[in-house]
C-alpha cells in the first residue's frame, strides 16, 4: 500500500494535471467502488476541479463554486490513478499494473473514467477492488478528518503531545506507530525507517519509551517522511508517480528490506520479524 509520502507524490503530479479542468461525463464501471451510490455521475458533472488535499493516505478533491461536496479517493492496495490526456499520452500515479492493462482505456481494472472538458480523462484503476472513491459533504469530511491522529510533517505536530499519547499506549511502539487515529500517514515502511532512526527496538511498548527517544521519534519521523517525499516515495514492485516515474527514495532506506545486510550504521546485521502483524526490519546493534 502506498504511505504518505506516495500518496503526497501522487496528488501533487495529478493537480499539475487537473488544475482547472472541468468534468463534462463520468462513467462508472464498478458501483462498488463508489459505495453504490446511484448520484455519483450526476453529482460530479460539469464541476470544475478546484484543488486536491490530503490527510494520510486519503485524497481530498475539491471542486469551484460547490465548497460543501468533496471527492475522498484512497488507493488502498491496487489503486491506480491513470490520466490520459487528448493527444492519448498516459500518465499513472499510485500502482503499476501489467501492460497488457494500459494498452487500451478502460481497461479491464478500470472502476470510474471522469471524462474533461479539454479531452483529456482521469481513469480509476483497482484490480483488487480494495480502493475507494466517495463523495463526502462538509459533515462527512469532517467525520473522517476526526478519525486521523496528527501527521508528523505537519506544522502544527507536537512532539510534547505526541510523547503524552504515547503513555496511554501498553502495545509495542509499531502497532501504535501503525495506528493511524494516533499518528496519521506512517506505513511500514516508515516506521520501521523511523524506530531506526530513533534506535528504537519495535517491540518496546510504546508508554516505556522515554521523553528524549520519543522526541527523536517524532522528529526522525519528520526527517524521513520529507525526504522520502523530495525523492518521490520508495518503489518495490508496484509504486509509480502520476509521471510514470518510479519512485527513487529505496536507494536510501536504511533497514526496511534489508535482512541479511549489514547496518550502514553500525555492520550488525539487519534482521527480520513480525511485529504487529507486519515484516519488520531492524538493527540489533542500533536499536534498544
Amino acid at each position: 500500500m502506498p504511505e504518505l509520502p506516495e500518496v503526497e507524490t501522487v496528488r501533487m503530479q495529478l493537480w499539475s494535471k487537473l488544475s482547472g479542468r472541468k468534468i463534462i461525463r463520468v462513467k462508472v464501471f464498478h458501483e462498488k467502488t463508489v459505495g453504490a451510490d446511484g448520484g455519483f455521475s450526476r453529482k460530479l458533472k460539469g464541476l470544475t476541479f478546484a484543488d486536491i488535499n490530503r490527510i494520510g493516505k486519503l485524497l481530498i478533491f475539491s471542486f469551484r463554486n460547490k465548497p460543501g461536496l468533496y471527492l475522498l479517493g484512497h488507493l488502498k492496495m491496487t489503486g491506480q490513478f491513470f490520466f490520459v490526456d487528448k493527444k492519448g499520452k498516459l500518465v499513472g500515479g499510485g500502482h503499476a499494473v501489467s501492460a497488457a492493462d494500459t494498452i487500451q482505456f478502460p481497461g479491464r481494472h478500470t472502476r470510474v473514467a471522469f471524462h474533461l472538458e479539454d479531452g483529456g480523462t482521469l481513469y480509476f484503476n483497482d484490480m483488487r477492488l480494495f480502493g475507494y472513491l466517495r463523495l463526502a459533504n462538509e459533515k462527512s469530511l469532517q467525520e473522517t478528518r476526526a478519525r486521523f491522529g496528527p501527521e508528523p510533517i505537519a506544522a502544527d505536530f507536537d512532539p510534547e503531545q505526541f510523547a503524552d499519547s504515547l503513555k496511554k499506549r501498553k502495545s509495542s511502539i509499531k502497532a501504535v506507530l501503525l495506528d493511524q487515529t494516533f499518528v496519521a500517514g506512517l506505513g511500514n515502511i516508515y516506521v520501521d525507517e523511523a524506530l531506526f532512526y530513533a534506535g528504537i527496538k519495535p517491540t518496546r511498548q510504546a508508554n516505556k519509551l522515554t521523553r528524549v527517544e520519543a522526541a527523536k521519534l517524532a522528529g526522525g519521523a519528520k526527517i524521513i517522511l520529507e525526504e522520502a517525499i523530495k525523492n518521490g516515495g520508495t518503489t518495490f514492485q508496484h509504486f509509480v508517480d502520476a509521471e510514470g516515474k518510479k519512485g527513487n527514495h529505496s536507494a536510501h532506506l536504511q533497514v526496511f528490506g534489508r535482512q541479511g545486510l549489514p547496518c550502514y550504521r553500525c555492520g550488525t546485521i539487519i534482521k527480520k520479524t513480525r511485529v504487529a502483524g507486519r515484516g519488520t526490519h531492524y538493527c540489533p546493534g542500533c536499536q534498544r
